[in-house]
């Protein structure tokens, strides 16, 4: 298992879902398995606030600013959670991902005037 603490090695993103089940079963360890499903869906809705939280800090629609390290942290945070998410629900997100790719680059784009 790769040890993000250690930094035996350098962590790359196909890391994340070995990565995802290390922390999930972490999560379970302490003690967090009440509805583990809708713990993670929260989570996620969290995670996804805290970065529009930052990214409207950084580009000055809030009332205090704040730096773009920020906005990378929390949208790190927001994958993270969804991979752990994906570990718990049991979604293969790389299937679904390359499922949902396929849609996207086939329904078209709008046209440009």
């Amino acid at each position: 298992m790769l040890s993000i603490v250690d930094n035996t090695r350098p962590f790359t993103l196909p890391d994340l879902p070995a990565v995802a089940a290390d922390i999930a079963a972490k999560l379970t360890d302490a003690g967090f398995t009440d509805a583990p499903h809708l713990r993670q869906a929260l989570a996620l809705a969290e995670e996804a606030g805290e970065f529009v939280g930052a990214v409207r800090r950084h580009y000055g629609l809030a009332r205090r600013t704040g730096p773009f390290a920020d906005v990378e942290a929390e949208l790190a945070d927001v994958v993270i959670t969804a991979f752990v998410t994906a570990d718990t629900m049991g979604i293969d997100l790389e299937r679904a991902v390359a499922a949902k790719l396929q849609h996207v680059y086939t329904r078209g784009w709008r046209e440009q005037r």
